[in-house]
């Protein structure tokens, strides 16, 4: 923005590189994943699905429940430290390679643009300028595949929460049929065009806290993008440089002596939030690597090394030897690496099925004509996809259930009421313990010891 805190609208150059084409083939193999992961099945499941409505996760053949929240948690929790950890090492490589921002943008939106409306010079003398036919079909077609764009973004990531079966049918069928699904669709759509169409550059420079978190979450031995200032100063033109050679020719006198930079703002006019990355380390600076694909062109042609601006950290830069590991980065990796074994180990021991067993709270016990009836409650959790009948057994005692066995349906939880009978005389003074058995298609799933209390017990 200006000094006046209007915004200035850039208009960036595309120069072709080698980083250019590396970030062009992770561009196309990460749009590839978001958009085929959810025609992809593993398990009889979406690969990936988190259906809200059913209360349902699945990540690659493993289904969650509501009763999983601690692996989700932990899943979740493990992502954000490695985050942590990668951008210690690697500085902000999530927003110039991976972030969805960044991919759609220079990905796909920015071609577009060039290919409907121009170079940058001709769309910012376009934009100054009246309307006119030829602003008008250009505005419009540009915006219009904007749109269509957007709406098959925002339908993908609608597959992700309710299912490519049933964004196909909400497709084929009236947005009565489902308002709520067709308010969410049109809503992110709506994001989604606003965002590519006008807002860009200030989701990353204004509304995104990551490039916040980066003053705390780097340091001077984090891999950057950053501008050789030693090598490059004092900066100056090819036409100063010359004039300055031939006053030396002239005179005999030794000139000025110029650094690698010919300040030719390449640099600038390439990036796509518009800063000159020579002024530093700034919260704006996405590490796209655009600026390094301008400047080394520049040097190849006039005969100067390329890497006057290269991926570095600022210890390197200022003549330091990089050091990868430190505080920082062993706590981020410690921590990182506990969060995934817990997450594997609670993984590894997840079953199926639970089942805890309690005492009821009210009429724990009582009184049946000759008979003592002991009441618990076991609360039956089915995580499969398949409706499960749980049988229990208390070996040498009767037990009394409604249904025995008892139905619980698929992703679900239900309270089995057990009653366990036994004649008064049967009781000793001490308390006795039995095991409760728990069986389904009479394949155990889960023993619990339960005690029995009775009249004349020491308790």
């Amino acid at each position: 923005m200006d000094e006046h805190g209007d915004r200035i609208h850039i208009y960036p150059r595309q120069l072709f590189g080698r980083w250019l084409k590396r970030r062009t083939v992770v561009n196309l193999v990460l749009m590839a994943v978001y958009f085929g992961l959810p025609w992809l099945t593993v398990g009889g499941n979406q690969a990936v699905l988190f259906d809200i409505p059913r209360r349902k996760m699945a990540l690659f053949g493993l289904v969650l429940w509501p009763q999983d929240t601690v692996l989700l948690w932990l899943f979740l929790f493990t992502a954000l430290v490695g985050i942590f950890f990668f951008t210690a090492l690697f500085g902000r490589v999530w927003c110039g390679w991976a972030c969805p921002q960044t991919v759609f943008m220079e990905g796909v939106f920015r071609h577009i643009e060039r290919w409907i409306e121009g170079r940058p010079a001709a769309r910012r003398k376009r934009d100054a300028g009246p309307w006119t036919l030829d602003k008008a079909w250009r505005k419009g077609l540009k915006h219009a595949v904007f749109l269509l764009i957007a709406a098959h973004v925002a339908n993908t990531f609608l597959c992700y929460f309710a299912g490519t079966d049933r964004v196909l049918d909400m497709t084929t069928s009236s947005p009565s049929q489902a308002p709520a699904w067709f308010g969410f669709m049109a809503g992110i759509t709506a994001v989604f065009y606003f965002d590519f169409a006008w807002f860009r550059e200030q989701l990353c420079t204004m509304a995104c806290p990551y490039g916040r978190w980066q003053s705390v979450l780097i340091d001077r031995h984090s891999l950057l993008v950053g501008y050789d200032e030693k090598r490059g100063e004092g900066r100056a033109r090819m036409g100063v440089r010359r004039a300055a050679a031939k006053a030396e020719e002239a005179t005999g006198a030794s000139g000025q002596t110029f650094g690698d930079c010919v300040d030719c703002s390449l640099c600038v006019q390439v990036c796509p939030t518009g800063i000159d990355i020579r002024d530093g380390l700034q919260l704006e600076c996405v590490g796209c690597t655009a600026c390094i694909d301008a400047c080394d062109a520049v040097m190849t042609k006039v005969g100067k090394p390329e890497g006057l601006i290269r991926y570095a950290s600022l210890a390197a830069l200022d003549g330091e030897r990089r050091r990868l590991v430190r505080p920082r980065s062993i706590i981020y990796g410690v921590v990182m690496v506990l969060a995934a074994g817990l997450f594997v180990a609670k993984l590894a021991t997840r079953a199926d099925i639970e089942v805890q067993v309690v005492r009821a709270q009210r009429n724990a016990v009582q009184m049946v004509g000759d008979e003592v009836l002991n009441h618990f409650r076991a609360k039956l959790v089915n995580k499969s996809d398949e409706p499960i009948k749980v049988k229990v057994d208390v070996p040498g005692e009767r037990v009394a259930v409604p249904l025995n066995p008892w139905p619980v349906p698929a992703a679900s939880a239900v309270t089995m009421e057990i009653f366990v009978k036994r004649p008064k005389s049967a009781f000793g003074a001490d308390v006795e313990r039995v095991k409760m058995l728990f069986s389904v298609d009479a394949k155990p799933v889960h023993d619990a010891e339960v005690p029995l209390l009775g009249p004349g017990m020491r308790h």
